[in-house]
């Protein structure tokens, strides 16, 4: 049977419309290295506010979400109990997932970077000026 991912990569039916870019031609491509670290700047200040400490951060949202030991205070009481560790256990998914999230803006981050000094290093070795 075949991989559904990447049948997925391949085909492009399940989109609303055939995007532009979707199918690379050889030859056909262009990358604007200055375009490239604008999206770069741009990330990077969200990621600073994901980590800082205003509004929104993950400081300020796993503080505000935390439940604390909800279920040891209703230790007596079963359903107050299941209901604090529930809430518990949403807490700690839900700030591994802002985490993972702030660990792949990373990454992406990285490889926009990588790519955008590739993409540079190109342009002059082809003759070109260094982007901005």
């Amino acid at each position: 049977m075949a991989d559904p991912d990447k049948r997925l990569a391949e085909d492009h039916s399940w989109l609303e419309s055939q995007w532009p870019g979707l199918e690379v031609k050889k030859d056909q491509t262009e990358h604007n290295p200055t375009k490239i670290k604008n999206c770069v700047t741009e990330l990077q200040d969200i990621l600073e506010r994901m980590q800082g400490s205003e509004k929104g951060s993950f400081g300020t949202v796993s503080a505000k979400t935390n439940v604390m030991t909800l279920s040891a205070l209703a230790k007596d009481w079963p359903a107050g109990k299941a209901f604090g560790e529930t809430l518990e256990n949403g807490n700690r998914e839900f700030t591994q997932v802002y985490q993972e999230v702030i660990q792949k803006l990373q990454a992406a981050i990285l490889l926009l970077q990588s790519g955008a000094g590739t993409y540079d290093g190109a342009g002059l070795a082809n003759g070109g000026t260094k982007s901005v």
